[in-house]
């Protein structure tokens, strides 16, 4: 075979290598086109779906029965839809909050429509509003961009038997189910000796056993929120006789009162902000609606920021009566809002020193440890769906 020949061939090989190479650089890159639009399109999804998941969870938690508490779940899932947003930080918005007595229904019923029925609402649906992610590289497969919404579910739990480092003081109540937002004075109750009676509204401190003791400093710290122990519905409940009206009433209120950042001397400086820190938001002049919406907010002046939720009181529900031995069953478990610093005295505490002011919120919608039952009014918040 002639040179010339040989080198026209080889000429022509080289250039069907070049035009290949050509062609698999441009797949290559179409596919990896393809790879950063499908990954910012589930980028996208993600977002959503965590958003709407978070909405429904925290809107969920405000169903206590009340047409409050539908406006407050709609406001929630709205604040919290806000702060979801990866891209520029520039939030998820919520395009409709629904309810649901059941889990099925349809369709879910609007915010006017659910206020008519409160106290049967058990599910919430979150809907977000579209979002259009741009396709930059594979426009001519994907279109030229992609529109996503994402919905959640969630609501109330089967019933839950018990609540871990609940408030150690059992409050005896003639109706166990009062009407959320209901004001109280809960007056402090010492026994006898041999026996305990409670009236309707009366308070009695407990027995914790992880704290050696029943004295001042034992009461003043328990109340101040030291954890406690846990307790399932229908367990019974020992009754402290050693907290009486010299000091009980005043340990009590001393307690409580570090979450209006006020911390009394004595009881061996236990009572500190740093391990009792006052609530975020100390205004005494306000609805548990308010202190929900953070508006008006005064702010603890030293011990900022503070803790939320300091001034929400998770305590026991009794029957009043007479208990011989110190014991009762747990009937429910309720939510107290701390309306203002509990009165207190140096030397004897006459009334209303010792007295609780406290607005009932409903029962007790938190996360919650002990076996599932269908028959306890103690739940929890659940993404269904």
């Amino acid at each position: 075979m002639c040179e010339k020949c040989i080198e026209r061939k080889r000429s022509g090989e080289r250039g069907s290598i070049i035009i290949m190479t050509a062609i698999f650089a441009l797949l290559l890159l179409l596919m990896v086109g393809l790879c950063i639009d499908v990954s910012r399109i589930y980028l996208v999804r993600a977002e959503l779906q965590n958003a709407a998941d978070a909405a429904a969870l925290t809107a969920a938690r405000e169903l206590d029965g009340s047409a409050a508490g539908i406006d407050e779940a709609v406001a929630r899932a709205n604040a919290i839809g806000n702060t979801q947003g990866l891209r520029a930080k520039a939030g998820v918005a919520i395009a409709s909050v629904e309810f649901a007595v059941n889990l099925n229904d349809n369709p879910y019923l609007n915010t006017t429509a659910a206020k008519a029925n409160a106290a049967n609402i058990r599910f919430v649906k979150v809907t977000t509003q579209p979002t259009s992610t741009g396709i930059l590289f594979a426009s001519s497969a994907l279109g030229a961009s992609r529109s996503e919404s994402k919905q959640a579910v969630a609501g109330k739990s089967v019933g839950l038997s018990g609540i871990c480092d609940f408030f150690p003081a059992a409050v005896a109540l003639a109706d166990p189910s009062p009407t959320p937002g209901t004001p109280m004075t809960l007056k402090f109750s010492q026994g006898t000796g041999n026996s305990a009676t409670l009236l309707d509204k009366d308070y009695i401190i407990l027995e914790v056993p992880d704290i050696n003791g029943n004295g001042t400093g034992e009461t003043a710290r328990l109340t101040a929120g030291v954890p406690t122990f846990c307790k399932n519905l229908g367990d019974n409940i020992n009754m402290t006789p050693s907290s009486n009206k010299n000091n009980g009433p005043r340990n009590s209120g001393d307690g409580m009162n570090t979450r209006f950042n006020l911390y009394a001397n004595g009881y061996g400086n236990a009572l500190t902000p740093s391990v009792f820190p006052p609530d975020s938001n100390i205004n005494e002049s306000i609805t548990y609606a308010q202190y929900a919406n953070k508006s008006p907010l005064t702010a603890p002046n030293p011990n900022a920021p503070g803790k939320d939720e300091r001034r929400l009181l998770i305590a026991p529900i009794i029957a009043p009566g007479t208990y011989p031995a110190y014991t009762t069953n747990i009937l429910a478990w309720g939510i107290f809002f701390l309306k203002s610093k509990v009165p207190t005295t140096n030397g004897s505490c006459p009334s209303p020193c010792g007295e609780i002011p406290v607005e009932y919120v409903g029962k007790a919608n938190v996360a919650a440890s002990g076996v599932v039952t269908c028959t306890s009014g103690l739940t929890t918040p659940v993404l269904y769906k």
